[in-house]
């Protein structure tokens, strides 16, 4: 009997915080919040790609096209980004040049129905590469 109690009481404990989020939700929507019903419904992660286009820093250099001005040339051309990071690819290698190519990436995640429109642009599917993403440098040498 002891070891269905502790199994029951978790299961009432979620269903409780279950009826109190759609409570919330409904007391919202009576002060003037939006509901869940009136936003935009989110878009499922198989219908979502990464793309990628080279960062253009050179090394000693710096330089080359930042996060937020990489994903304005997708946005501003009708190309929604859900999701943006920096990465370095890792299945090349670069030999340490001063103004030689970083292997420094930018990484958006795009709807699979504007992937045409991305490759336009210049950006290929990450899914064809291997990276490792990290935080992004500044364009300082």
């Amino acid at each position: 009997m002891k070891k269905y109690l502790l199994p029951l009481l978790l299961i009432l404990a979620i269903t409780a915080c279950d009826q109190g989020e759609r409570k919330k939700t409904a007391a919202g929507a009576t002060a003037g919040q939006p509901t869940v019903d009136d936003e935009k419904p989110a878009v499922r992660p198989e219908e979502l790609i990464w793309v990628f286009e080279a960062r253009g820093s050179r090394q000693c250099e710096g330089g080359g096209t930042t996060l937020d001005e990489s994903s304005g040339k997708l946005t501003g051309n009708g190309v929604e980004v859900q999701e943006s990071h920096c990465a370095a690819r890792t299945d090349r290698m670069y030999p340490s040049v001063c103004g030689g190519a970083t292997g420094d990436i930018l990484l958006h995640l795009v709807s699979k129905k504007s992937l045409d429109a991305a490759l336009e642009l210049g950006f290929d599917p990450a899914d064809q590469i291997q990276y490792e993403r990290g935080s992004c440098p500044d364009n300082r040498a």
